[in-house]
C-alpha cells in the first residue's frame, strides 16, 4: 500500500468535513481531534496546526451550520408573490433541514441565532400585504424565537409544517 503524502492540500477541509461527518453522526460532544486526525491518516499535530483545539473547530463547524440554515430558510421562497406562500415554504425548508440534520441543528442551538434576513423580509412583506399594525420590528424576533422553540422539539415531536405557519401568523396578528 503507497504511503500518503503527509502534506496534503486542503487538509483543514478535510479536517471540517470529517468533523461534520463526526457531528452529524454523534454529536458535538462526542467529536475527538485525535480520532479525525487518525481517520485521514495524519498526526494529531497536523490536525492541531489547522485547529488548535476543538473550540476552534467547533466555531467553524457552527459557522458553516448557521450558514446552511439561513441558506436552507432562502430555498425557493422567491418562487411565489405571495407572503404567506413564502412563509410557509421558509418553515417547510427550516423543518427539512432540521430532520436531515438534528445533531447540526441541535449543536447550532447552543449558541445565539440571530433572525435571518431573509426571515426579516418576508416578515415585513406579510405585514404590508396583511395590513398588519404591529411593528414588523417586534414581531419578527418573537416569530423567529417560536421557530428556534419548534426547532428543539422537532426530535421528540412531529410537528407539522401548516400548524408551525398558523401558529406564526397569529404572532403576526394575522
Amino acid at each position: 500500500m503507497a504511503k500518503q503524502p503527509y502534506h496534503r492540500q486542503n487538509l483543514a477541509a478535510a479536517i471540517a468535513q470529517q468533523a461534520r461527518i463526526q457531528l452529524e453522526n454523534e454529536g458535538a460532544t462526542q467529536l475527538s481531534l485525535r480520532q479525525i486526525a487518525r481517520f485521514l491518516a495524519v498526526t494529531p499535530a497536523a490536525v492541531y496546526r489547522h485547529f488548535p483545539d476543538k473550540a476552534s473547530l467547533l466555531a467553524q463547524l457552527r459557522t458553516d451550520i448557521v450558514a446552511e440554515i439561513t441558506a436552507a430558510l432562502r430555498e425557493g421562497v422567491l418562487d411565489s408573490a405571495d407572503a404567506k406562500a413564502m412563509l410557509q415554504r421558509m418553515v417547510t425548508n427550516l423543518l427539512d433541514y432540521a430532520r436531515a440534520h438534528p445533531n447540526a441543528v441541535a449543536f447550532s442551538l447552543t449558541g445565539p441565532l440571530p433572525v435571518p434576513q431573509s426571515l426579516q423580509t418576508v416578515v415585513t412583506l406579510l405585514a404590508a400585504q396583511q395590513q398588519v399594525t404591529t411593528p414588523v420590528e417586534q414581531v419578527t424576533p418573537a416569530i423567529w424565537t417560536f421557530l428556534l422553540g419548534v426547532l428543539l422539539r422537532l426530535p421528540f415531536t412531529e410537528i407539522d409544517e401548516a400548524w408551525v405557519t398558523a401558529q406564526l401568523l397569529a404572532l403576526l396578528g394575522g
